[in-house]
């Protein structure tokens, strides 16, 4: 029955289209898979930048984690309850009721800038993925604008990923 469940959800997000930094629309597609109890949406291109970021050389590797590298949020940038608000409104949707809590992490992959996100994935715990499609949608979309600055950013590299993960527990 939860299979079914997810085999609907995955249908309904198979194609998405973000608007980016450039403002050109671009169609990916989000993977839908459960992962001991969590289920993850992830962009297309998630798994690809995983596989970039486990495949970064160990100097590089050695660099960031001696210099404690950390990214935060860029000034007006990231998820607020006005966010929140705004995919209620805009999806005239009753999923969003007072008194459930919405619980996820959201995953960034980002560049050495840290001005693109390159990839995400929103996962939630298996038994309580209670936002629709379009919300998925939403959160997805306003996660690849997010924009985030480092703080102990080594100054001898110059090209790399770097992941970001952030929970969020917000009661509306």
């Amino acid at each position: 029955m939860l299979r079914t469940f997810f085999s609907l959800k995955i249908i309904a997000v198979l194609s998405l289209t973000l608007s980016l930094h450039n403002l050109e629309a671009q169609t990916i597609h989000v993977l839908t898979y459960i992962e001991n109890n969590t289920a993850v949406f992830e962009t297309e291109v998630f798994q690809l930048y995983s596989n970039k970021l486990k495949n970064q050389s160990e100097a590089i590797k050695n660099q960031l984690q001696i210099s404690h590298l950390k990214a935060k949020y860029a000034d007006h940038s990231g998820f607020s309850s006005s966010f929140f608000n705004l995919v209620k409104s805009e999806k005239k949707e009753n999923i969003f009721k007072a008194e459930k809590e919405i619980h996820f992490k959201l995953d960034y992959i980002i560049d050495e800038t840290g001005e693109n996100v390159l990839a995400c994935a929103i996962c939630f715990p298996k038994e309580q993925v209670f936002l629709s499609a379009s919300e998925i949608q939403a959160v997805l979309e306003e996660a690849m604008l997010h924009r985030f600055t480092y703080i102990n950013k080594p100054k001898g590299i110059s090209n790399f990923y770097f992941t970001v993960t952030y929970s969020y527990n917000t009661l509306l």
